[in-house]
């Protein structure tokens, strides 16, 4: 009889106080595939539920650990950003991985957000 192992969570989400406020943290730990782009996409929907909908939340998406992304993953990460695209005001991207960056200014191109790229979570002001 085997047993099979269980997913790895590859994105922890919760909120922290950074910068005298609220934030919804994104920490990416390894490399995002459809499923747990899905998770993490139902998680950040239930969180955005119990904020206030005039208020906007500035996003934390910590993606120093990650490794890769799939494209039907960005791709359902795009629909997720158009869906919220109204409650977020800052996303604070931490990356040094060029990739990354690229793939997030395109995500974020054409919605009414500001996004951040920064090498370290201490430079959120």
């Amino acid at each position: 009889m085997t047993t099979e192992e269980p997913l790895k969570k590859v994105v922890e989400i919760k909120w922290v106080q950074q910068a005298n406020k609220s934030l919804l943290k994104f920490e990416f730990l390894g490399p995002l595939d459809e499923n747990q782009a899905n998770d993490a996409i139902d998680t950040w929907r239930k969180e955005f539920e119990k904020v206030g909908n005039s208020e906007k939340v500035d996003l934390i998406w910590n993606c120093l650990a990650m490794e890769r992304y799939s494209a039907k993953s960005a791709g359902l990460w795009k629909d997720a950003m158009a869906e919220f695209k109204e409650k977020i005001d800052t996303i604070w991207l931490v990356t040094t991985n060029t990739f990354i960056k690229m793939g997030a200014k395109t995500i974020t191109f054409l919605l009414p957000v500001n996004l951040r790229v920064i090498s370290s979570e201490q430079l959120i002001k």
